[in-house]
């Protein structure tokens, strides 16, 4: 054992020696740029040009300064901890070790090559930093070799006519990994190279060896990209080097992860496969950058879609329009902590639904079936959809949410809307009502003169009067309109939603109706009712608030760099924090009301397990109204471009004037 030690070591420092030889040829290697050196099959991709600067940007920041506070010290370690005990750690890298080791820009990427089983690597920058990179690899080895199965040894990988020594460890099975893995390392003093696979290793050291002229920097996504956000950082005298770079391949990036999951946790088709034959691979790469207290802002980010050529098959469904300006509708409220505006083409977005539709269900005709049932089934509410519904909408669609700050418990009441083309508000809303009185989720409501609809999963079928229609339709073999029983007008006291599963717990009890030019969509129709009145009474909207016309103001100094905008957002984020952080803190995420708990529910639950405990515990955070939390107002944007879509979105400090 003792002989085996010093072997290790002997490897280890023979690898500095061969790695100064081999790199000493490198012209490139002067200024590590790790998108020059990552190859162009890089799926994923994230970058941090100085971590060091990083960390000093991110330390100003009030949400920092917040969590520096001493009475978070006892989240902070154990938050720490437990992400930690989740951190995948393919590498054998820790939290700790990538904000040590590097001294200037380090890269992770996502790696998949034809044939080839999809890796990880990771490069950094640690020149001065020797000693540190020492200590890693010598309590890698340690961890390794203490280990049953596991090993450290070192292995000649190959560069054109030279190789280079790397360490190599293999790391057994555990709770996170349930089969032994490696992990390759090449060190030098300017230089850590970590990686998965050996062909990646191999991949990297010629690319380190001046192979440069393909790379994921050569990409013409990838530096369109770049270019975009780089220029719009420089109309503002923003840096020309972002703090934080990102990048992906949105279809290759899922499918490469795909491809590293067990064949038994898979569905026997690829959905991006799927999506790739309808179109969405003309979205050839979407990234951006981010950068903290800078340009004035606590935070800003720029992100770019690049679609070089115009949308074709479903992809159409995403043709949106730039207008001059955006203004919040108003029925949204000064205590709105959120609002979303958006310009779409709705009967756009219906029309290229089908082809979608019917490659899902793997059923040529399937979406032609369903609009058929709904118009020609006689027990159905004959509607065309096309026609009778969507050529009626508008192009304005609006989201908002708002929280009683006295009862947060109640989680947060949100509104949707999407304008209806003037004249045809009685047209949709008839429309509306053959839709839905014809089907058993929905109950009728008659409030104040206005017409509901409120999502009950079943109920309207469990007390229809006629008991050979109260049993739920099985789902046919092609898709086809059931029969469904008329809908009992009910009271907003009496019609509560039966208890759905977790696919449908986002709309459980959502109220459809339309009033004021508008179709709404609501989780609380006393709260929708009591908007469309303040509305109608030329009530103050969030437009008259002071925190919303200043960050309109620099939202606007923003948007004329651009030709118009399709996309307008504004956040005040503090009461939407209080209510999820309180949630968080008394371990009761996965029961919330707030949108956030609903969605991580939906999304982390599954047809064996639901999500029903939260799996980080918050105990030790303070009380939200003795933490003295600091979060300042946001706003976004998001403009079509000749070559796709560029969005920008900042934060300010909550005491910016």
């Amino acid at each position: 054992m003792r002989k085996r030690k010093m072997r290790n070591f002997f490897y280890f420092f023979s690898l500095f020696i061969a790695g100064t030889t081999f790199f000493a040829s490198s012209p490139l290697f002067a200024q590590i740029k790790t998108d020059r050196f990552f190859p162009e099959t890089t799926q994923i991709y994230v970058a941090v040009s100085d971590v060091a600067q990083l960390r000093e940007h991110w330390s100003q920041t009030q949400f920092n300064e917040t969590l520096s506070n001493p009475s978070f010290k006892a989240f902070r370690e154990s938050l720490r901890a437990q992400i930690e005990d989740a951190w995948p750690n393919r590498l054998g890298l820790t939290l700790d070790d990538l904000a040590s080791l590097p001294t200037g820009e380090v890269g992770v990427g996502l790696i998949a090559l034809p044939g080839k089983k999809p890796g990880v690597a990771a490069m950094m920058n640690v020149s001065g930093n020797s000693e540190r990179v020492n200590e890693f690899l010598t309590r890698l080895i340690r961890e390794a070799t203490a280990a049953k199965l596991g090993e450290a040894s070192k292995e000649r990988i190959p560069v054109g006519t030279k190789s280079i020594e790397a360490t190599v460890l293999t790391f057994p099975p555990d709770e996170t990994h349930p089969t032994a893995r490696k992990a390759y390392y090449v060190a030098h003093p300017q230089l850590l190279l970590a990686t998965d696979q050996k062909y990646l290793a191999e991949l990297l050291l010629r690319k380190l060896a001046g192979d440069t002229k393909v790379s994921l920097a050569t990409q013409p996504e990838y530096q369109a990209i770049m270019r975009r956000c780089v220029q719009d950082a420089a109309t503002v005298g923003g840096s020309a080097t972002p703090q934080v770079r990102f990048f992906g391949r949105p279809l290759e990036a899922g499918e490469a992860i795909r491809s590293m999951t067990p064949a038994s946790e898979l569905n026997a088709r690829s959905p991006f496969v799927i999506l790739a034959k309808q179109g969405f691979d003309g979205i050839k790469g979407v990234g951006g950058t981010l950068d903290f207290t800078s340009e004035n802002f606590e935070a800003v980010y720029r992100v770019k879609v690049y679609v070089p050529n115009p949308p074709t098959l479903a992809l159409k469904m995403l043709a949106f329009n730039n207008v001059e300006s955006l203004s919040p509708p108003s029925w949204v409220g000064p205590n709105a902590n959120r609002y979303t505006t958006l310009n779409v083409n709705a009967l756009t977005a219906f029309n290229n639904f089908g082809p979608l539709f019917d490659e899902f269900l793997e059923t040529e005709g399937a979406w032609n079936d369903v609009l058929a049932s709904l118009e020609q089934d006689r027990n159905g509410p004959q509607v065309n959809l096309g026609s009778d519904l969507f050529a009626n909408f508008g192009r304005q669609f609006t989201s908002t949410n708002a929280f009683d700050p006295k009862r947060v418990e109640d989680g947060e009441k949100y509104v949707v809307s999407l304008n209806i083309l003037e004249g045809k508000e009685e047209t949709a809303r008839e429309t509306l009502g053959r839709m839905f009185n014809s089907d058993p989720d929905f109950v009728a409501l008659e409030l104040d003169g206005r017409s509901f609809w409120q999502y009950a999963a079943n109920r309207g079928a469990a007390e229809s009067s006629d008991a050979s229609t109260r049993r739920v339709p099985t789902r046919p073999t092609r898709p086809t309109r059931p029969t469904r029983p008329s809908a009992r007008p009910q009271t907003a006291a009496t019609a509560t939603a039966a208890t759905p599963g977790p696919e449908a717990e986002i709309i459980d009890g959502a109220v459809f109706g339309v009033a004021n030019g508008c179709l709404f969509v609501s989780n609380d129709v006393q709260y929708l009712l009591a908007k469309l009145k303040e509305a109608e009474a030329g009530a103050a909207t969030i437009a008259d608030t002071p925190e919303h016309a200043r960050i309109l103001a620099l939202l606007n100094a923003e948007t004329r760099k651009t030709n118009g905008l399709f996309l307008q957002g504004y956040a005040r984020n503090v009461e939407g924090l209080r209510s999820n952080y309180e949630l968080f803190r008394l371990g009761k995420t996965p029961e919330g009301k707030t949108i956030a708990s609903k969605l991580l529910k939906a999304i982390l639950s599954s047809p064996d397990q639901r999500y029903d405990s939260q799996k980080i515990d918050g105990s030790a955070l303070p009380p939200f109204d003795e933490a003295n939390v600091q979060v300042g107002a946001s706003a976004f944007f998001g403009a079509v471009e000749s070559d796709g879509y560029f969005f920008k979105g900042f934060s300010v400090r909550s005491n910016s004037k």
